[in-house]
């Protein structure tokens, strides 16, 4: 999907006109649905909501009782390698990332930029320890990474008409987005029916995503955007304790819990076919629920699928 993305762009930007956002996102929605054979469920919401909530879609990994959420933004990267990151709203006067944040702290996501890319980079050394090995010859892998809106808001911080942002620097901040989500997260392969292996594996990347855009926000800004006072409102806080499915307070250093999915979540995985959808709690364009579940060990991957593992249904 990366690799697509990847080459789409690159020769739309040099033959025709290169694909758009929503089209991208839309034909990775159905080929993610149609390679994981029915572990993706996909909850279609009015598109007019976005313009108010600054996101794309959300996107869920779980195993049916706790999970790892995602609320994105999509970006295309023009023929420069540019994007639209500093895109302010009139109504309610804030840039469209800060109501990405402040919408995916009530949804009780990490906020992340989905950048759709024709460059390549060099990935920062040290997160090599939770990258997995999967990679393009061509680095076409590149063509689609995660960026977090902490990141991002930083280099907003003063922004006035005509200011340059480093879109350099804003690739170089974001990770191919196999290297976040992929489940490859170890060599030996035991039983785990319930999938926490994997979550707890994209739960630390996911994590250290975030870490790292938090760290690049300044304490006492001289000027700030309106969601800078939010982030000041601990009620708007990600990293907050939470349990484990044994009830059990995880300790050391602030490590991310996985968290129980949110009751508007579990309302929307199962909801049946044809039902009114479980309102969110803010406005969204769609949210994707990928389950993990097995009911056997993980098997062997085929050099053919990449970072899709395939698992029998429960």
């Amino acid at each position: 999907m990366a690799s697509d993305s990847f080459h789409w762009l690159k020769d739309g930007h040099r033959d025709s006109p290169p694909p758009g956002e929503e089209t991208l996102t839309d034909v990775h929605i159905r080929h993610l649905r149609q390679a994981m054979n029915g572990r993706i469920k996909v909850v279609q919401f009015n598109k007019a909501q976005e313009s108010r909530n600054g996101a794309d879609w959300e996107l869920w990994i779980h195993n049916r009782s706790h999970g790892v959420g995602l609320r994105i933004q999509a970006k295309r990267a023009n023929g420069r390698g540019q994007y639209d990151v500093a895109y302010w709203l009139p109504q309610p006067e804030a840039y469209q990332c800060d109501l990405l944040i402040q919408h995916a702290s009530l949804a009780e996501c990490v906020p992340v930029y989905l950048l759709y890319n024709h460059l390549t980079w060099s990935l920062n050394p040290e997160a090599s320890q939770w990258l997995c090995s999967h990679t393009a010859p061509d680095d076409s892998h590149h063509g689609c990474s995660l960026l977090s809106a902490y990141y991002v808001q930083s280099q907003l911080f003063g922004v006035t008409a005509g200011r340059n942002i480093s879109h350099r620097d804003l690739r170089n901040a974001s990770l191919p987005w196999n290297r976040v989500l992929c489940d490859e997260r170890t060599t030996e392969v035991t039983a785990d029916p319930r999938g926490f292996g994997i979550l707890g594996g994209v739960l630390t990347a996911v994590h250290a995503l975030e870490k790292d855009g938090r760290a690049t926000l300044p304490a006492r800004p001289s000027t700030a955007t309106p969601s800078h006072a939010w982030s000041d409102n601990p009620r708007f806080q990600l990293a907050r304790p939470l349990s484990d499915e044994r009830g059990e307070d995880h300790e050391g250093g602030g490590e991310p819990q996985l968290r129980p999915l949110p009751e508007r979540v579990l309302a929307l995985l199962y909801s049946a076919p044809g039902e009114e959808p479980y309102q969110p709690d803010v406005p969204t364009r769609g949210v994707i629920l990928y389950d993990v579940t097995d009911v056997d060990a993980p098997r062997a991957q085929e050099p053919h699928q990449g970072c899709l593992v395939r698992r029998l249904r429960v």
